[in-house]
């Protein structure tokens, strides 16, 4: 699953509580969101700053301090917490559904309205539930890219592979000069989980991936398709194409091997160069770049489709200052701030016309999501969350060649059995 740009852990108070007016005149607009990158927190505090001097009085508090921990902990404690936030970052989808489901979600359909003729159709889906609107999608993003260093690709002499054959052979090229084709920081499973999800959607086919991942009756984790998928992670791990300590490497440590041209490949998202950007190195000068994952021999899904979501934010229903949420994510979504965001490298944003085309790789997204396959769900945002890590656990396994897929599934489907009745 997509961080949201790269981990910075911060409390972001945007002005001190004691400016203008006294505490008990005070309105604070809180924010929550995953960790963000400093180009993108630098556009956000500037909304605050001009949203603040219009409303004297109101202060915007921004919290980014879970980081990655923002998905599965850092939310549903803000959001069970006496000071939660009014505005929420989140991934469109399932997670989006169970707000709303919960009750922690504001129909905010007369806002979206607003912006609908000037975003992309496509950009609304995993906001919109039984008719109605919970969510302003701010980026579309691509999920599973595989991001390359050019200059040991060069070093080298290989090519952009085609194919899946020619991509293992990029494999063992690369293992064979000493270097680890496939780095992935995957201590929080989901890397991994991502990258092979994909791979389930090409092989089983897009409808029947979504039958099983919606654990719909008479089908089950342990599908032939599904341990074809994972045979292929096994035989990686077996060939030794990933690293070795994928599963225990953090994520934030795992992105100096592909800086140090001491890895050649990560199979992550379109935030890729903003994590590459928060470890001190320049994006553009590095010269990485990235292509879609080649077609899978014999298999049954659109080989050509893009492992993807929206995401954006949204308004929790028990905020106490609905107004003043509306219109600071006005600022937030205005077409200067998404044309910013582009600018600095944040994705594929939603507004029609604001995606700088001049940067070569938000290009390259753009024309990638307007021309590529069906547009598939990770399992963590796309389907039921328990569901989503027992699968994940099997990648994970299975990578590390502790369990065969055959093994690895059944013990999912069996982890995931109550979930069924």
């Amino acid at each position: 699953m997509k961080r949201l740009g790269s981990v910075i852990l911060l409390f972001l108070a945007a002005s001190a509580l004691f400016a203008g007016g006294s505490g008990e005149d005070q309105v604070i607009l809180r924010v929550g969101s995953s960790g963000i990158s400093m180009d993108a927190m630098a556009i956000f505090e500037d909304n605050i700053a001009e949203f603040e001097a219009a409303n004297p009085g109101v202060t915007v508090q921004w919290d980014a301090s879970s980081g990655d921990d923002y998905q599965f902990a850092g939310l549903p404690a803000l959001l069970q917490s006496d000071t939660p936030p009014d505005i929420y970052f989140e991934w469109g989808g399932a997670r989006v559904k169970n707000h709303y489901l919960d009750g922690e979600a504001m129909d905010i359909s007369d806002l979206a309205a607003e912006f609908k003729p000037n975003f992309s159709t496509s950009s609304w889906g995993g906001f919109e539930y039984d008719g109605a609107v919970y969510g302003l999608p701010l980026n579309q993003d691509i999920t599973i890219q595989m991001w390359y260093n050019k200059n040991l690709f060069n070093e080298l002499g290989l090519s952009v592979p085609t194919t899946y054959d020619e991509f293992i052979n990029v494999c063992e090229v690369v293992k064979a000069a000493g270097k680890t084709p496939i780095v992935m920081g995957n201590a929080d499973a989901w890397v991994a989980g991502n990258f092979i999800g994909l791979f389930l959607y090409r092989v089983a086919g897009d409808d029947k991936a979504e039958a099983i991942m919606n654990l719909e009756p008479g089908y089950s984790l342990a599908d032939p398709d599904f341990v074809k998928a994972l045979q292929m992670a096994y035989d990686m791990g077996k060939a030794g194409y990933v690293n070795a300590d994928m599963n225990t490497l953090g994520y934030e440590e795992s992105f100096i091997p592909m800086v140090n041209g001491d890895a050649a490949m990560y199979p992550l998202g379109s935030w890729y160069p903003g994590e590459i950007e928060a470890i001190g190195k320049d994006f553009t000068e590095l010269g990485h770049d990235y292509f879609m994952l080649p077609p899978i021999p014999g298999g049954k899904g659109d080989q050509k489709s893009i492992l993807g979501l929206n995401t954006g934010y949204m308004i929790n229903s028990k905020t106490e200052h609905k107004e003043l949420a509306y219109d600071f994510m006005r600022l937030m979504y205005s077409m200067d701030s998404q044309k910013r965001h582009s600018l600095e490298g944040e994705g594929n944003v939603t507004m029609i016309g604001a995606n700088d085309t001049s940067n070569p790789v938000v290009a390259k997204m753009v024309d990638d999501l307007s021309i590529g396959g069906v547009i598939v769900a990770p399992p963590d945002t796309g389907y039921d969350l328990e569901m989503a890590f027992a699968l994940y656990e099997a990648i994970a396994k299975v990578f590390e060649n502790v369990a065969t897929p055959e093994e690895a599934l059944a013990a999912a489907e069996a982890n995931i059995a109550h979930l069924r009745k």
